[in-house]
């Protein structure tokens, strides 16, 4: 079996396969942190990991100071949304126990 070649539509796909598998992970481990340490540790958590995202972004080679620019805001808004909604539903789901 030979790698998918980055930017192909297999290796979006298996990236967004591999995506919805860590949260899901994610998700499960939140939702055992909630029951046991409370509801609040969930705040924490995601204050913390909203600290720490800057620190996840790579610049690439041949990408304009715009592109660069643009590319870490969007990599900001949407993994914080993405954040967000997984904290969220492991939230409800620690509630309902």
């Amino acid at each position: 079996m030979s790698e998918p070649e980055q930017g192909s539509a297999e290796a979006v796909y298996v990236s967004a396969m591999v995506g919805e598998m860590m949260q899901r992970v994610l998700s499960d481990a939140l939702v055992d942190l909630a029951r046991t340490k409370g509801a609040s540790y969930l705040d924490m958590f995601m204050e913390r990991e909203l600290a720490r995202y800057a620190d996840l972004f790579r610049e690439r080679s041949d990408d304009t100071p715009e592109t660069t620019s643009m590319l870490r805001a969007w990599f900001v808004m949407e993994g914080s949304a993405a954040l967000r909604a997984v904290v969220e539903r492991a939230s409800t789901e620690a509630r309902r126990d």
